[in-house]
């Protein structure tokens, strides 16, 4: 969802304008879309790209901030809360994100009648999430009160992602499930089996 930079206009479309990232990770993403555009046209190799919405759940990276955040909470440590949490961000739950990715792989699409033989599609939720609402969630399923400290907005961040996924309704029959709070709820109840080094959830 990078490549749709601070400028798009929500929900964000796959053929919305894509030229102007704000990050050097962004950067990465849309280099690689064209890429697999131009190797999709010089040797005739059908291919998808996805751009994920904030994926999360079980499994996932411990820099995500869902995961930092449920992470130092529990541990009664303060959070750092960039932009004094006026973000919105389109969270994806894992599921959701597994269930776009197979619909894709099994469907063998046939897109030799494109100019070339390439698509892009959305996977995302569809309902953008302001970031203090989203650390409500995780303080509601974790019993525990967070410690918030407030900062600026970081360079070569976005403040909204949001994305349109009528493309993957329509071809794949795309129609994410799970909400904020039951992928919230999920994870918790999955991070407290992992965390046993981390000792006793302290008292709100």
């Amino acid at each position: 969802s990078s490549v749709y930079g601070d400028g798009a206009e929500a929900p964000f479309r796959e053929d919305a304008p894509v030229d102007q990232p704000v990050s050097l990770y962004a950067a990465t993403k849309r280099a690689d879309e064209l890429m697999s555009l131009t190797y999709a046209k010089l040797y005739g190799i059908q291919q998808v790209g996805m751009r994920f919405f904030t994926v999360y759940g079980p499994w996932g990276r411990p820099d995500m901030a869902y995961w930092s955040f449920t992470d130092r909470i529990l541990r009664g440590e303060t959070i750092r809360v960039f932009n004094g949490g006026q973000m919105r961000r389109d969270f994806t739950y894992i599921d959701d994100a597994v269930s776009g990715v197979t619909a894709i792989a099994l469907a063998n699409a046939d897109y030799s009648q494109l100019p070339r033989p390439h698509k892009i599609y959305n996977i995302g939720h569809n309902q953008p999430v302001q970031l203090l609402d989203f650390i409500g969630e995780i303080e509601r399923a974790t019993g525990v009160k967070a410690r918030m400290a407030m900062e600026p907005m970081q360079p070569g961040d976005v403040t909204e992602t949001c994305a349109d996924i009528t493309r993957m309704k329509t071809d794949y029959g795309y129609d994410p499930k799970v909400s904020l709070g039951e992928g919230i709820d999920r994870f918790v109840a999955w991070f407290r089996t992992q965390r046993v080094e981390a000792g006793p959830t302290p008292s709100v």
